[in-house]
């Protein structure tokens, strides 16, 4: 019976070791033990892999939360899954699927941990492509919509490197900052839909067409919102609120405080802050001591003050965005 059963383990294992990448490393992390597809994925031998610290392929582009997150959570006797990005010995990378979980004596103590990952770099980089294709759409939908009103694919341009500063300093995941980013550029695509003789009006709107022009914003978001994708999902969300006010003065629904969504406050602040210092078909460029005295005047009635305060303390960004995307 002890011979049959090793038969059966060593086929179990052979099943596992064709499949997937497996390796097992010591309580310290270091590898003790790597099969013939890790070490051919990787680039290393299994001499250069055996007795080092896993993160001999660890990816720069990893950060470091999602070690830690996955350290804590095995040493903690629990298994961790999640997806990875791994340097190959080459410098080039491979994105695993992992599984990773301790393994036991008797007493319950740990004694190793064992990892079985997939590869599934393939998957990933067509899920990029088509990621980087949305993106590409949306900032060139966006720029049609900017120079359709006479202005500049820098605007949207710095719009968005604006509101990648406001949402990094007010603390947002990553992954949401990538959206506003990569959203915000479609923030005024509603005014694809608005008259020309009211979009390109030289001169101050009467209130009925100014009626018209505050439309631009449900349309945008309507333009948008029947998408499930993250991406068109933040578009139409970022369409529909940048014109909220903080004081519940805004338009189109009248949402106050921070039932104004943050990619919509982010937004405002970042969009005001480039209308009022680039000139437009009805206005000349503000200073910037005229633009500084209005978004602190405007703080906490028109704009999230906490995010004014961030605009703020980091002012020089700010301006250095502003001096990198100049118009021409």
């Amino acid at each position: 019976d002890l011979e049959e059963n090793i038969t059966l383990l060593n086929q179990y294992k052979q099943v596992v070791d064709e499949s997937l990448l497996v390796s097992k490393t010591d309580i310290k992390g270091n590898i003790i033990y790597a099969n013939d597809a890790f070490a051919k994925i990787s680039g290393y031998t299994q001499e250069e892999l055996m007795g080092k610290p896993h993160n001999i392929v660890r990816h720069k582009d990893i950060q470091k939360s999602i070690y830690k997150n996955l350290w804590d959570t095995i040493t903690n006797k629990k298994v961790w899954h999640g997806e990875i990005k791994n340097a190959k010995k080459d410098g080039t990378y491979y994105i695993v699927q992992a599984t990773v979980m301790p393994i036991l004596d008797s007493n319950g103590e740990i004694i190793e941990y064992i990892s079985a990952r997939k590869d599934v770099t393939e998957i990933y980089n067509l899920k990029k492509e088509i990621i980087d294709t949305q993106k590409e759409v949306i900032f060139t939908m966006g720029s049609i919509g900017e120079t359709r009103s006479k202005e500049t694919g820098n605007h949207v341009k710095r719009v968005a490197e604006y509101s990648k500063i406001l949402a990094i300093y007010a603390q947002l995941d990553e992954e949401r900052i990538d959206l506003i980013v990569d959203a915000s550029p479609m923030h005024d695509i509603g005014k694809v839909a608005i008259p020309d003789d009211i979009l390109h009006k030289p001169a101050k709107l009467t209130e009925e067409e100014f009626d018209i022009m505050r439309t631009h914003a449900e349309l945008g978001y309507k333009m948008l919102c029947h998408s499930q994708r993250p991406l068109l999902k933040t578009a139409a969300l970022i369409a529909f609120e940048h014109h909220e006010r903080w004081d519940g003065k805004g338009y189109p629904r009248y949402l106050k405080g921070e039932e104004i969504s943050i990619e919509g406050r982010i937004t405002a602040i970042a969009d005001v802050f480039d209308a009022l210092g680039s000139d437009r078909v009805y206005k000349k460029a503000w200073s910037d001591e005229d633009i500084f005295n209005y978004l602190k005047e405007e703080s906490g009635k028109q704009f999230d003050p906490n995010l004014i305060d961030i605009f703020f303390k980091y002012l020089d960004e700010f301006l250095e965005v502003r001096k990198t995307f100049v118009d021409i």
